[in-house]
Formats: C-alpha cells, sequence, structure tokens
C-alpha cells in the first residue's frame, strides 16, 4: 500500500466512523495491543485479506492517535505473525497523518488448503477465528475441519 492510499483508507473509515470486514484499528499511543492474534488469524483466513491500522481510536471518535513508536510496533506486529501457523507475513506501511504517524499492516490471505491460520500458543481449535463483520469471532469445530 502507498502512503496516499493509507491516508485514504484512514479518511474513509474516519467518515464512515467504523471499522470493516477487513479493516480493523488499534489505538497505540499508549503502546502496542496486548493481543492481535484473532485479528491476524481472521484476516488470514478470509479470501480478501485485511488491514491492521495502529494509531486510530475507536474509541477517541477515530481520530489520529499516533503510534508510541513505529519501529518497535513494526518489530511486535511481525513477532505476533510468527507466533501464528502457518506464519503471517505482512506488508507495513507508515505515514504521517495530522501531525502523527499511522502504521498499517497489510494481512495477506493464505491459500485455502492452507488454512485455517491460528495461534500456536491456543492450537488450532482455540486459536483460529473468522472475520464476522467488524468482529474477529471464534471458529466453530465445523468450521475449522
Amino acid at each position: 500500500m502507498r502512503e496516499e492510499e493509507l491516508v485514504n483508507l484512514v479518511r474513509k473509515v474516519q467518515s464512515r466512523k467504523t471499522e470493516f470486514q477487513n479493516v480493523e484499528l488499534k489505538a497505540t499511543a499508549g503502546g502496542f495491543p496486548k493481543r492481535i492474534y484473532d485479528t491476524l488469524s481472521s484476516f488470514s483466513n478470509q479470501d480478501e485479506g485485511g488491514t491492521i491500522i495502529f494509531g486510530l481510536s475507536e474509541t477517541d471518535n477515530y481520530e489520529v492517535v499516533g503510534v508510541y513508536d513505529i519501529e518497535d510496533a513494526q518489530k511486535k506486529a511481525m513477532e505476533a505473525c510468527n507466533q501464528m501457523e502457518p506464519k503471517v507475513r505482512a506488508v507495513f506501511t507508515n505515514t504521517e497523518i495530522d501531525g502523527k504517524y499511522v502504521l498499517a499492516a497489510e494481512i495477506p490471505p493464505v491459500e485455502y488448503y492452507n488454512r485455517p491460520v491460528f495461534y500456536q500458543g491456543a492450537g488450532r481449535i482455540k486459536g483460529s477465528y473468522i472475520r464476522v463483520g467488524e468482529s474477529d469471532e471464534l471458529m466453530s469445530e465445523y468450521e475449522i475441519y
């Protein structure tokens, strides 16, 4: 994603005041989110993948709150991606919006025969998620198999 595309995506989210089937927001002004495994799993398990935007806050009226440290946030996101099975290979873009930095992690879809992508720490049954609207939902055993 180019920087202009990221700016346009942030403005679209702000104007509609909602996340999307393929866009998740994480406010990271005060540090990296405690968990993003569910979103990594759900985006990897849908055909179009998805984008996580760090530095935009739902609870603050979709304002740009910025990322505490772009390099550290990207490093921690990559560490989380490496804890998925199969590993997730995100593509990162950052830009400045309203005087603050925003980081996007594009999560590619995984081929159907390699799904479900799940968090290794929880295992296939408790670590596989699917995206439903703007929510990451735990997959049922039926959906997994």
